[in-house]
């Protein structure tokens, strides 16, 4: 209903009559009609009940309203006063219970009585409608009288509307007015939004449909001084086809309200222009001098929690800081414990490693003796041979690429033949020897054993 609304009445603001608006459709309220009549959604005063029955819902005090406008047209002078009365309906905590009478009477045109009786109420949805305040409803039941151009009319009528609200200050309204009997009235259906921005301005759009005619009415309201002056203006109410543009003031001077509108044609002055004066007083209401000094003590207080907060946050945060300080050095320090513990640990490692090459030459060495002690049981019989030419020697320097597992030692043995040799081979590879160790990957220098 929010979206759908507001869409609506948005695409439609640009649209024309069908055909001009007359004195029947006249509705009573300064506040409207300094906004163009583009009230529906925001209804917010007794004369609510002729806009949108569901908008005076959970109504916080009883209120009376009056109300006197004088409207020119091509036709004749229009003379409108209303009278209106609304309050809290105690049985039920969010039902508004009012009535109210409008009396209308044009020059060369239509004579109206209108007595209405009024109920409304907040009506709780379930969750998964997505609405985030309850539902407003309400209805009017009328007796009108009409004299006019087209004969007396005397009968009943029937009003009723739904409102819908949620927190980012939107809220949409869908109604009908006027389902009569015995009269010449036409059935109006009604679909408005408006759109509230930081609790000051608002922006309204109002459509009216009924009889051929479709009527979009935009509006404005903006609020200073914490509500005590408002100021209105939008598209003016165009009573016998005179278009018109709608300027209007409003006072709270709580528990007393007041509203001035006036409306001017761009052209033919003669033939338009208008000005209403309304007037609301609420029962029980704080006075203004005592809700602006509340609303000022209210935000001096929030802003003191928010300091106080702020206050808190910032012990919170450095609190926080210290401790995560100390959390780095005790990590800091634990970081060190470990890596002294893994260099003693390659240290041990190293050692261990030599002290197994060791082992295992020793190992390889005594295998060899006890070998050579069962096969030669004593010295072999003289036999003069020819004496051999010496074999070349090896050629030194030889490289080697170091892989996992090499060490210094297992390299003399490899090259050497005698592991105790590891220190000719270190010797000559200094900067390729970490911690003891051959770094994988290098080439390994082995120089000539007897040099």
């Amino acid at each position: 209903l929010l979206g759908a609304g507001a869409r609506l009445c948005l695409a439609l603001l640009a649209s024309s009559s069908a055909h001009a608006m007359n004195a029947n459709d006249f509705l009573p309220g300064a506040k409207a009609l300094g906004m163009g009549m583009s009230y529906t959604a925001i209804a917010d005063d007794p004369y609510a009940m002729w806009y949108n029955p569901a908008a005076t819902a959970n109504t916080p005090y009883t209120q009376l309203g009056g109300s006197l406008a004088r409207l020119q047209s091509p036709v004749g002078t229009l003379t409108s006063v209303t009278g209106a009365y609304v309050r809290p309906y105690e049985p039920i905590n969010t039902a508004t219970v009012g009535a109210g009478y409008y009396l209308g009477r044009q020059v060369n045109g239509l004579d109206k009585d209108e007595l209405l009786a009024h109920y409304s109420q907040e009506v709780k949805v379930p969750s998964q409608v997505g609405l985030t305040k309850p539902l407003r409803a309400g209805a009017n039941f009328k007796i009108l009288n009409e004299q006019g151009n087209k004969g007396p009319g005397f009968g009943f009528g029937f009003d009723g509307s739904v409102q819908a609200r949620s927190n980012f200050g939107l809220t949409s309204s869908l109604g009908f007015k006027d389902l009569t009997v015995n009269t010449k009235i036409h059935p109006t259906l009604s679909l408005a939004s408006a759109y509230t921005m930081d609790k000051w301005l608002t922006f309204a759009a109002d459509m009216r449909m009924h009889s051929g005619l479709t009527e979009v009415n935009p509006g404005v309201e903006m609020q200073f001084l914490q509500g005590l002056l408002s100021v209105r203006a939008g598209r003016g109410y165009q009573l016998d086809g005179v278009r018109q543009i709608s300027f209007g003031l409003g006072v709270n001077f709580s528990p007393v309200v007041l509203d001035v509108a006036i409306m001017l044609p761009p052209s033919r002055a003669s033939e338009g222009g208008a000005y209403e004066f309304s007037f609301t007083y609420k029962f029980g209401a704080p006075s203004f001098a005592g809700s602006f000094v509340g609303q000022a003590a209210a935000q001096a207080e929030t802003l003191r929690t928010q300091i106080e907060t702020l206050t808190d946050q910032q012990k919170t945060a450095e609190s926080k800081a210290k401790s995560a300080d100390v959390r780095r050095e005790i990590a800091e320090g634990e970081l060190k414990v470990v890596e002294q513990r893994v260099r003693e640990s390659q240290d041990r490692y190293r050692e261990s490693q030599q002290r197994a090459d060791e082992a295992s030459y020793d190992a390889d060495a005594a295998a060899v003796r006890a070998q050579a002690a069962k096969t030669i049981p004593g010295p072999p019989p003289m036999i003069r041979k020819p004496v051999p030419r010496p074999a070349p020697g090896p050629m030194w320097p030889k490289t080697q690429t170091i892989v996992d597992g090499d060490t210094l030692r297992t390299l003399a043995q490899k090259y050497y033949g005698d592991a105790s040799l590891w220190e000719r081979i270190y010797e000559a590879n200094k900067d390729k020897i970490e911690r003891g160790l051959p770094q994988e990957g290098a080439v390994f220098t082995i120089p000539d054993p007897s040099k």
